[in-house]
């Protein structure tokens, strides 16, 4: 398991390095299973959902799952308007290494 925190905002200007560093964590040898630590992230927009929807696929396409851990109500309300909630693996916790 590799686990992935993101802090701030996840908007227009910072998800080209959210990108980035998803798919360097997903190219991690023996990468089975990327877990977004959200805990630090208070605003979430339609570019941020973007990227976790790409990540979650391509972890998909290489037999690999993507879990999103303990995100803040605002990015859980975000994530149940867009129907997400029922897409993603969501966890109140990252697990124990």
């Amino acid at each position: 398991m590799t686990v992935v925190s993101v802090e701030g905002e996840i908007d227009l200007a910072t998800v080209p390095g959210l990108r980035a560093r998803l798919a360097a964590a997903a190219r991690e040898e023996g990468c089975e299973c990327l877990v977004v630590d959200l805990a630090g992230v208070g605003f979430l927009d339609a570019s941020g959902v973007g990227a976790l929807v790409a990540a979650r696929r391509a972890m998909n396409a290489r037999g690999g799952r993507l879990v999103l851990a303990r995100p803040r109500p605002v990015v859980s309300r975000v994530l149940g308007i867009l129907g997400l909630d029922r897409v993603f693996e969501i966890v109140p916790a990252p697990a124990a290494r």
